[in-house]
């Protein structure tokens, strides 16, 4: 169904036949065609394109039409989980290989994410997927490794988008785990032939030993403008002149000083020509969205005097990824203009009318009114969602706000999900974490004897190069699965990161941008 999205459009495009700037806003229209793409942007007195006359308008006032937000670093298989990090510890951690190796890392983070992402893995995903929608998410990186493609669900998977099966999986390449320099190779020449390659890198404190996986990258010819390397705080003064085309880096502020006391140094990166995205990276030690992370890196620029405007700021959840996107799949993402997947955040106008990209970077979940995947109304207030056409919705609170969630059944398309009932399945894992498992390992085991279809699987991707279900307990019954955190930014959150993690107070500060 065509459709239009009428308010205060703030494009990001390039395009000089939207807009004359970048940085541009303009009451307007966002017309969407049947493919989901983007038929035309237009100023409010302009007429509708030929074809649109009779197209639904969903006006939304003053308030802000942006390109959905893309968040190139998380790991959906924990985002269940509360914040950690080892108890009693006083000093930062050096870099990524040490607190994996703590002694109750395992107990704490890898069993019960084991045993949720084992019994109830459609519901992981529904979890975590809500979780980043209702942030405004439209594309999220982090699956967890699956024995099926999870392109065309809820919002869009990095790895696995296919576009409708107009692209190959060999467009965007990842790795969380450090690769070898056989490996690294391989990469390298995937990269030539226009892959992208999406890399956990240099995760630690500045001059740390991960810092040679930099290094690995430059020996193997990794360093090319399809490479995005997650996080690179290790890297000391002009490791980024090395990087000969620039690529683009993932910026996580929020994990790198809760578990390190140190970030990534985006000013030197951006003085390089290397492109700046904003990653939400996870539960343990992350936002719950990247709209949050956004707060963390406003909080951080203005602590250290860099000089990142709300507009730049913005610009890493939307048209940088975006961009990397576009390269990867070959349409326009991140940008509102012709040709451009219709991924669509809409924002509450706020207290900064007169800078719509202040009024984002201050906007929290209760801001997110409508959120559209390819033209496709998921998320929003009741109203919105009725105007856009949204069908077999359910209510969704957040932070007291009523919302309407379009969630369907992974497999069974069409089929309506609330999010009730995604919890009421996960609890029940908690509940009793061996019976659960055991249950889904035996219902696994049936099928393969009578040859049945298997169903969805889903594997861990951390913690770094071991195994993670190695570190199960013999006794199943010794798993505790803790209470599943709420999917936005509550006082309870703000509370338990006061006086833990390495942040030196920087990230109380976070809970002002919710007040």
């Amino acid at each position: 169904m065509s459709l239009a999205i009428s308010g205060r459009i703030v494009p990001l495009t390039r395009q000089l036949s939207v807009a004359p700037s970048e940085s541009a806003t303009f009451k307007g229209s966002v017309w969407i065609d049947d493919d989901g793409r983007i038929a035309a942007v237009t100023k409010s007195r302009q007429k509708a394109p030929r074809g649109f006359e009779a197209a639904p308008v969903v006006d939304v006032g003053e308030n802000l039409v942006l390109p959905g937000f893309v968040d190139l670093h998380s790991h959906l298989a924990y985002a269940t989980l509360p914040l950690w990090v080892e108890e009693g510890r006083a000093a930062p951690f050096a870099h990524h290989d040490i607190w994996p190796s703590r002694p109750k890392y395992a107990e704490q983070i890898t069993w019960p994410a084991y045993a949720l992402l084992t019994a109830s893995p459609r519901e992981v995903l529904a979890y975590a997927e809500v979780r980043a929608l209702i942030g405004g998410t439209t594309s999220i990186q982090g699956s967890p490794p699956s024995n099926k493609p999870l392109d065309g669900w809820l919002v869009r998977n990095v790895e696995d988008e296919s576009l409708g099966g107009t692209l190959d999986n060999n467009r965007v390449l990842t790795s969380t785990l450090t690769l070898k320099d056989e490996q690294l190779g391989t990469r390298a020449s995937r990269m030539s032939n226009g892959s992208t390659f999406i890399y956990h890198c240099a995760e630690g404190r500045r001059g740390s030993i991960v810092a040679r996986e930099y290094e690995a990258l430059r020996v193997t010819g990794c360093l090319k403008p399809q490479l995005v390397a997650i996080h690179t705080n290790a890297l000391s003064n002009g490791a980024y002149g090395q990087w000969g085309e620039p690529g683009t880096i993932v910026w996580s502020p929020f994990s790198n000083l809760w578990l390190y006391g140190e970030t990534t140094d985006v000013p030197e990166a951006i003085k390089r020509g290397i492109r700046v995205c904003v990653g939400s990276d996870w539960g343990p030690s992350g936002t719950r969205n990247v709209l949050a992370e956004l707060k963390v890196a406003h909080l951080v620029a203005e602590e250290r005097g860099w000089a990142l405007s709300a507009f730049e700021l913005v610009k890493m959840i939307t048209a940088n990824p975006g961009d990397v996107l576009a390269d990867a799949w070959g349409h326009p993402v991140g940008r509102l203009e012709p040709g451009a997947l219709a991924d669509i955040c809409v924002i509450a106008e706020g207290s900064h009318r007169a800078d719509p990209f202040a009024s984002v970077v201050h906007a929290g979940e209760a801001e997110v009114q409508l959120v559209l995947v390819g033209g496709r109304p998921l998320y929003g207030t009741a109203a919105l969602m009725r105007r856009a056409g949204a069908v077999q919705t359910s209510e969704l609170l957040v932070l007291g706000n009523k919302r309407q969630l379009a969630l369907t059944r992974i497999d069974e398309p069409g089929q309506p999900w609330t999010f009730d009932e995604v919890l009421g399945a996960m609890e029940r894992v908690r509940a009793n974490p061996k019976k659960a498992i055991d249950t889904a390992r035996a219902r696994a085991y049936a099928g393969v004897a009578r040859g049945a279809e298997p169903g969805l699987r889903l594997a861990l991707d951390m913690p770094t190069g071991r195994v993670p279900v190695g570190g199960l307990p013999k006794d199943l019954g010794q798993i505790e699965v803790p209470a599943l955190q709420p999917i936005f930014h509550d006082e309870a959150f703000f509370d338990s990161i006061v006086g833990r993690g390495f942040h030196r107070g920087l990230l109380d500060r976070l809970q002002e941008f919710y007040a």
